[in-house]
C-alpha cells in the first residue's frame, strides 16, 4: 500500500502518458511559441506552490526536445546545498550537453574556454553577491573603509583590475557559449529550464539569478524559469528589506510572464482515485446496499471542498493520503461514512481548533456543523440532514479513525 502518490514520470518519447491534468494543449501551444520566438529570451512560468509547475515544465522540456532542440533542466531546490549556485549551474550544464560537444572539436574547445571563464567568476564573487550570501549581515561598506584605511592606493588599483578582469571573463564566457550552441545556418538555440526557484533557500535563489543574469542576453539562449512570483518576492524582501520593490526587481530578469492555467481539480482527483486504488476498496463494498454510493459521496465532497478552500494539488494529495490510511484500516463490511471522514480530515488540517474542540467533546457539534455549512453546499449534504446527524451522533467517527492520522 502506497502512503502517498508517486511522482509523475514524464517520458521524453511520450510526455503526456501520465498526464493527470490534461496539459497537452497548453504545453504544445507554449512549445510552439518558444520555438518560434527569437532569442535571447527569459520567460517566467508563474503559479503558486503545489499547482503542478514542475510536471508542466518537465512536459514542456520533453516536448521541445522531441522537436530536436537542445535543452538543459536545472532544479534550484535540488542543488541549493552548493556554496555557489553558478558552480552548480555550470556543473549541470556540463553533464547535460555532452552530446553537443563530444563529436565537434570546435564546440568542445568553446565549452572548455567557457568553463574556464566561469571558474574565474566563481572564484571571486562580487560584493553584491557576497551580501546576498550573508543575508545582509556583513556591512561591506565598513569592510571597504577599513581596507582603504590600510592601503588606499593598492586597494583601488586591485579593484579596478579585478573589475576589468571580470568584465573580460564574462565576455569570453558569453562568446564561447554562443559558439557552443551555434549551427551552420545560425539558428542554434539552447533552452534552459530552471525549476523551483521559490522553493530553495532565499539567499540561494536570489544569488542564482544574480550570477546567471549575464547569460540572459546571449544570442541563442532561452531561459524558462518556473516560480511562484509572490513567494519569491518575499525571498527578495528578506534579503533587501521589507520596503524593497521586490516585484520590480524580479521584473528586471523576465521578458515574458506566462501564468500557468488553473489545474483541473476534478481530473486530478479522479487520477488520485486510480493511483491509490480506491476502486479496489469501494468495489468490494458495493455488494452491500448501504455502501453502494460511498465513492460517489466521497468524490463529490472532496471535489467541492477542494474548490471552495482553493486547495493546491499537493494539499489534495496530502488529504488523499490521510483518507487512504483510514480506508485501509477499515474492514470491508464495516459501516462508516467516507464523505464525512474526508470532511473531518480536512477540518483537522485547516480548522484544527474547531476539530480539536469537536473531537475532545469540549463543546457541542454546532461549531463543526457551522463550518460544514461554509464549505459543503446544501444539495451535497442531503435533504435529510444526514451529515448533521452523523456529526452529532456517530462517536465512532469522532474517536476511532480520524484522530489517529
Amino acid at each position: 500500500m502506497n502512503f502517498k502518490a508517486s511522482k509523475i514520470v514524464v517520458l521524453d518519447d511520450n510526455p503526456f502518458l501520465n498526464d493527470k491534468l490534461d496539459s497537452r494543449t497548453n504545453v504544445n501551444n507554449l512549445s510552439v511559441l518558444l520555438e518560434n520566438l527569437s532569442s535571447p529570451l527569459t520567460i517566467a512560468i508563474n503559479s503558486p506552490w503545489g499547482t503542478g509547475k514542475t510536471t508542466f515544465i518537465e512536459m514542456l522540456n520533453a516536448s521541445i526536445k522531441s522537436s530536436s532542440c537542445n535543452t538543459v533542466f536545472f532544479s534550484a531546490w535540488h542543488t541549493d546545498f552548493a556554496g555557489d549556485p553558478l558552480l552548480a549551474f555550470l556543473g549541470e550544464i556540463n553533464e547535460q550537453i555532452n552530446h553537443l560537444v563530444s563529436d565537434d572539436p570546435i564546440k568542445h574547445k568553446a565549452w572548455n574556454i567557457a568553463k574556464k571563464a566561469g571558474s574565474h567568476l566563481i572564484k571571486r564573487a562580487l560584493p553584491s553577491t557576497l551580501k546576498i550570501a550573508t543575508a545582509g549581515l556583513v556591512d561591506f561598506n565598513e569592510l571597504i573603509e577599513e581596507e582603504i584605511a590600510e592601503s588606499a592606493k593598492s586597494f583601488s588599483s586591485d579593484l579596478i583590475d579585478k573589475y576589468t578582469q571580470d568584465k573580460e571573463q564574462i565576455e569570453i564566457f558569453k562568446t564561447n557559449i554562443s559558439k557552443l550552441i551555434s549551427n551552420p545556418n545560425g539558428t542554434g538555440k539552447l533552452y534552459i529550464f530552471i525549476d523551483e526557484l521559490d522553493r530553495c533557500r532565499p539567499t540561494y535563489a536570489i544569488e542564482l539569478l544574480e550570477r546567471i543574469k549575464h547569460l540572459f542576453d546571449i544570442e541563442g539562449l532561452i531561459f524558462i524559469l518556473a516560480m511562484d512570483k509572490n513567494q519569491l518576492s518575499h525571498s527578495v524582501k528578506s534579503i533587501y528589506g521589507s520596503n524593497f520593490d521586490s516585484i520590480g526587481y524580479l521584473r528586471r530578469f523576465i521578458d515574458i510572464e506566462y501564468q500557468l492555467p488553473q489545474p483541473n481539480i476534478n481530473l486530478f482527483i479522479d487520477g488520485l482515485y486510480k493511483e491509490f486504488d480506491f476502486d479496489g476498496f469501494f468495489s468490494s463494498r458495493k455488494s452491500y446496499e448501504a455502501f453502494r454510493y460511498d465513492w460517489d459521496h466521497l468524490s463529490n465532497v472532496i471535489k467541492l471542498i477542494s474548490k471552495n478552500l482553493e486547495l493546491s494539488l499537493r494539499d489534495i494529495e496530502f488529504i488523499f493520503a490521510k483518507i487512504n490510511l483510514v480506508l485501509r484500516s477499515t474492514e470491508e463490511n464495516k459501516y462508516f461514512f467516507p464523505a464525512i471522514t474526508a470532511f473531518l480530515i480536512i477540518t483537522k488540517e485547516y480548522k484544527s481548533d474547531v476539530y480539536s474542540r469537536y473531537i475532545n467533546k469540549n463543546g457541542s457539534a454546532d461549531e463543526i456543523i457551522e463550518y460544514l455549512y461554509d464549505i459543503v453546499p446544501e444539495n451535497i449534504r442531503h435533504s435529510d440532514n444526514f451529515f448533521e446527524c452523523a456529526l452529532i451522533e456517530c462517536t465512532s467517527i469522532k474517536c476511532e479513525k480520524c484522530s489517529k492520522f
